[in-house]
């Protein structure tokens, strides 16, 4: 890499960097705009995790496909994920042998359209996607290295974006009815620091500030939902955050861990859509305004200049 007149950075001193992309529904289309800004800075990553849609957006990036995500955002409508059921759906759900109130096939067929297992398991990136399991209440980071097939593969892509209520659980392997991980680790940032990563960019959903009153039941559950993903959220921020100071400052309970550098990126302005809302109207100003205000974010970034690659130098 070319840094003007500073010494090119080794193989050794490069830093690992992790993506990490938590749920939010309809609003995924930001994080697209910020993936775009990001490569468009040069980077490249050696770790993408993602939850529900995030695990989504998360797959096709490491297919090498951020021109294909961006397409496929700017086509997709919420038709071409879920539908209403059917009559017979409608039965069994009053039976209680329907575990979803929405019939989601049609983004089962989209993933089977998409998807490549063998891209992804030659994709330069170790990628890992987060789900709970309702029988267990066991959270598992699926990593793509241990899926066999690629009906497992769609089983776990479909687990993690299992919105609960919304959408049925899935089975993986035979086991377990499986939903999107969001509601205990909607960000698996923890995991990609145990897997060395010297920087961690994250692309939140919910904006920053909300001002706004819901107006309806649908509302006020989506917003109950923002709480509990920001708070899972924010708690591993603050958790990684600690331990930042912790090194600092040199303290035996850091003993083993480096320094992180985290990048969290997440609308600073409303967002007007829900998670079950997905329009390419709406689509195109989300990408515009996560590129824009990611942009803005990295204005001063030149890559290997971080703290933890300062860091590194200098040990």
């Amino acid at each position: 890499m070319d840094n003007g007149d500073r010494t090119p950075l080794t193989e050794a001193a490069r830093p690992k960097r992790a993506l990490v992309l938590p749920g939010g529904g309809g609003r995924g289309a930001y994080q697209v705009g910020v993936v775009k800004a990001l490569y468009e800075k040069g980077l490249s990553f050696d770790m993408a995790f993602g939850t529900s849609i995030g695990g989504i957006n998360a797959a096709v990036v490491a297919q090498g496909g951020i021109d294909r995500l961006e397409e496929l955002w700017c086509q997709i409508r919420a038709q071409d994920i879920f539908k209403l059921p059917s009559p017979h759906q409608m039965g069994r759900m009053l039976l209680g042998h329907k575990l979803g109130l929405l019939d989601n096939s049609p983004l089962e067929e989209l993933l089977r359209r998409e998807v490549n297992l063998p891209k992804l398991r030659s994709s330069n990136m170790q990628i890992g996607w987060c789900a709970t399991d309702l029988c267990s209440l066991e959270t598992k980071l699926f990593m793509m290295d241990d899926i066999m097939s690629t009906n497992e593969l769609i089983d776990v892509m479909m687990a993690t974006s299992a919105i609960p209520m919304a959408f049925p659980p899935r089975h993986i392997n035979g086991h377990g009815l499986w939903v999107d991980g969001g509601l205990v680790r909607n960000t698996p940032m923890e995991t990609a620091i145990q897997m060395g990563a010297d920087e961690v960019y994250m692309v939140l959903l919910h904006p920053e500030k909300i001002n706004v009153c819901p107006t309806n039941m649908f509302e006020v559950i989506v917003r109950c939902l923002d709480i509990v993903l920001d708070a899972s959220a924010r708690k591993e921020i603050q958790t990684a955050e600690l331990y930042n100071r912790l090194i600092k400052e040199g303290n035996i309970e850091s003993k083993g861990r480096k320094n992180v550098d985290i990048r969290v990126f997440q609308p600073k302005r409303a967002v007007n859509t829900t998670l079950l809302e997905i329009d390419p109207l709406r689509s195109r100003k989300l990408i515009t305004q996560g590129y824009e205000e990611a942009m803005e974010l990295m204005v001063d970034y030149k890559p290997g200049e971080t703290d933890a690659v300062k860091a590194r130098a200098a040990s």
